[in-house]
């Protein structure tokens, strides 16, 4: 992939699919920083898992509700490796965690716009308004497929309210930091994570994988191989797309 020596931030690195991303691009190379909020001794472990490789590594804590921990979080990452190659807006709040517990509804909604989405546009504000990021450097934003196809239930209301915004940001800023930067999101459908493995019944699993056509669930991998990719020079003519990583599914 070619991803040796290049700087690479992964928000909200400690735990799913921040985690296995982390780990990827160390294994292809790349310096990690390993964001987090609220998963400090998990964030830690990636860094050490990351350095007991022989990768390099360092973690930084944020808030991304709170825009001065934004900025702090883009300087503290360009003064720990130099100027960003490839910047992941992975960090987004899950409706089944101890965070969210007691919220309200609207107070559930609200935190998840202040994090997913404000959150997601300050940082890549912050990227462009200080030159963090390198010439022919990327972003890449994490979205959702039920965000284009639409699924039932409040929580995906949630989901695909915050990630259809943050598509159609991506798709703003691949315009608007062409040509030296580029922009692309991967739109994950189903995927393998601690909710599946534990809270999902049987019988939904089993109706969700007869309607995925390569007859499983993802996984963090699948993810992670988008990202190296879209991150690559293989990838350098790409821009404003939406990756839709989700076995087939049908998006109508």
């Amino acid at each position: 992939m070619m991803l040796e020596g290049k700087r690479v931030v992964i928000t909200g690195a400690g735990r799913g699919i921040g985690k296995t991303l982390a780990l990827r691009f160390a294994e292809q190379g790349a310096h990690v920083v390993v964001h987090y909020a609220h998963s400090e001794q998990h964030a830690r472990d990636v860094v050490e898992a990351i350095q007991h490789i022989g990768g390099q590594a360092t973690m930084l804590y944020a808030d991304l509700s709170n825009p001065e921990h934004i900025r702090q979080l883009v300087l503290q990452a360009q003064h720990a490796f130099g100027p960003i190659d490839v910047w992941v807006n992975n960090a987004g709040v899950s409706v089944n965690s101890a965070e969210v517990r007691g919220l309200s509804e609207l107070d559930l909604f609200q935190r998840i716009m202040d994090v997913d989405v404000r959150g997601t546009w300050l940082c890549c504000r912050e990227l462009q308004q200080r030159h963090t990021l390198t010439e022919q450097g990327c972003i890449i934003n994490i979205g959702y497929d039920g965000a284009l196809k639409g699924d039932p239930g409040l929580p995906n209301q949630f989901y695909a309210m915050s990630k259809g915004a943050i598509i159609a940001l991506t798709r703003c800023l691949a315009v608007e930091f062409a040509p030296h930067i580029r922009v692309n999101c991967i739109a994950p459908g189903f995927i393998e994570n601690e909710w599946a493995q534990q809270k999902a019944g049987q019988s939904f699993r089993k109706k969700i994988t007869e309607q995925i056509p390569l007859q499983r669930w993802g996984t963090a991998d699948d993810i992670a191989g988008a990202a190296l990719f879209l991150a690559s020079s293989a990838a350098a003519y790409i821009t404003g797309q939406i990756i839709v990583v989700n076995g087939g599914r049908v998006m109508y």
